[in-house]
């Protein structure tokens, strides 16, 4: 994961210091994107690591809403659960308003900072 806004040099690093995530989260999202909806065994099974591995990264996914979680029924009785990534345009328009929202918020530390009497450094 970047360290620092400033070590954000692509789309990826933007969403993992956007949403603090790591590369493998990245790379959940991408394959599901690519996929459509897939299980967590099925996912895991893809992209060749351990289901809890896999599982953890969805979640964390989850709450920060790059991912659904959809209920399907089984015919014979009980439930699984698959999940999809949000669209790329989606995806987007959220990172955009994280953006913003750094940029205004270092604005107001920037005028603060000119300030006499303004916040100790």
């Amino acid at each position: 994961m970047p360290e620092s806004i400033k070590d954000v040099n692509s789309c990826g690093d933007l969403i993992q210091c956007a949403f603090s995530l790591n590369g493998f989260e990245v790379e959940v999202y991408e394959t599901l994107l690519t996929t459509g909806p897939l299980s967590a065994n099925d996912l895991a099974d893809r992209m060749g690591k351990d289901r809890s591995t896999v599982y953890r990264a969805l979640q964390k996914m989850l709450s920060c809403g790059m991912v659904y979680r959809e209920t399907r029924s089984i015919p014979r009785g009980g439930y699984y659960h698959v999940y999809r990534a949000i669209p790329r345009s989606e995806l987007r328009e959220r990172l955009e308003g994280c953006v913003e929202g750094w940029y205004r918020k270092m604005r107001a530390v920037l005028e603060q900072f000119g300030e006499e009497g303004g916040k100790p450094l």
